[in-house]
């Protein structure tokens, strides 16, 4: 019986778990971007610099997100993976054709809004796995929100996005190492297989 049990975790928890090597490459392109807008503030007055460091930043988001659906392909989260990935290039590309101020922060708003309820769709199409979906929706909800509010200063909104992406960034970080998510999944999934 116990052979059965250890089958059945080790059979789920290795699709379900995404690679610490994938969640570290959108950590590393999150804390890049951050980094970029914090050491380029002089330059934030020019709205061809924002929109081009913008644009390098989704790039490099989409691209983590489609690395992570090639790796992770068919396992569960990988078409919400895909997606945001979709979406990140789709931003990426609608960027350099705002011409004002304005479109600038509703395209950073759009994307951030439709990343954020992806994330949350992860959360309910995988649940159980991670919580990190819950506290990035989140933070795009609030990059969308304040986006908005902020809309005719180009200087905040992407400062706003530098927060958001150092902000994830640090807290998938974190997460990518620590494994007391992992080992209390399996715990639970050998107390729930295990017989009364």
């Amino acid at each position: 019986m116990t052979t059965a049990v250890s089958q059945s975790v080790t059979s789920v928890t290795p699709d379900s778990a995404t690679p610490r090597a994938i969640r570290l490459t959108r950590v590393a392109m999150l804390l890049a971007v951050g980094m970029a807008i914090t050491f380029t503030a002089t330059q934030h007055e020019r709205l061809a610099f924002d929109v081009a460091v913008t644009v390098c930043g989704l790039a490099g988001i989409a691209l983590a997100h489609l690395a992570h659906a090639m790796v992770c392909r068919g396992r569960v989260g990988s078409g919400v993976a895909l997606s945001l990935g979709i979406v990140s290039l789709a931003a990426a590309i609608a960027v350099p054709f705002t011409v004002s101020v304005v479109g600038y922060a509703l395209v950073i708003a759009a994307w951030a809004l439709i990343s954020s309820l992806l994330e949350f769709l992860s959360a309910v199409v995988n649940p159980g796995v991670r919580q990190d979906t819950t506290i990035v929706g989140g933070a795009g909800i609030l990059l969308a929100l304040f986006t908005l509010l902020a809309r005719e200063d180009p200087v905040a909104v992407v400062g706003f996005f530098g927060a958001y992406a150092i902000i994830t960034g640090v807290f998938l970080g974190i997460s990518a190492f620590d494994g007391r998510g992992a080992a209390a999944k399996s715990s639970a999934l050998l107390d729930t297989n295990s017989p009364s």
